[in-house]
């Protein structure tokens, strides 16, 4: 039990640490609602596709994964404001990139060479 004034707070895990930092524990669940998306035929005149997680989802994204499933290249770029992109990020062949922590309101596709994708956010 936690005094008033006092940082000590009564946890089993990571108790060394919660004195020192005295962070809030958050819960690192979603609730069940997702969206997914799949282009099997991602060729240039689909570029870019911009995913808008926020509107299908009626909330931000979280988490989640993309998986290319065909012969070529993606850039890939997320946005947590619905306007501006972070940085690309070229998902190759073969490839999955797991999507965790994040706030993601809409992510964007970018054709590099003709191939597929799979998308699930939650």
């Amino acid at each position: 039990m936690a005094n008033q004034g006092s940082k000590h707070l009564n946890s089993f895990s990571n108790d060394e640490h919660d004195g020192v930092e005295y962070r809030k524990r958050v819960a690192t669940y979603v609730d069940g609602s997702s969206v997914s998306y799949e282009d099997l035929n991602f060729v240039t005149g689909n570029s870019p596709a911009v995913l808008n997680i926020f509107v299908d989802l009626g909330r931000f994204g979280h988490e989640g994964y993309l998986i290319n499933d065909g012969p070529g290249d993606i850039k890939l770029e997320i946005s947590t404001d619905g306007t501006t992109y972070g940085g690309q990020h070229t998902i190759k062949q073969g490839e999955q990139l797991v999507l965790d922590n994040l706030k993601i309101s809409k992510i964007r596709l970018t054709w590099i060479t003709d191939t597929a994708y799979r998308v699930f956010v939650a």
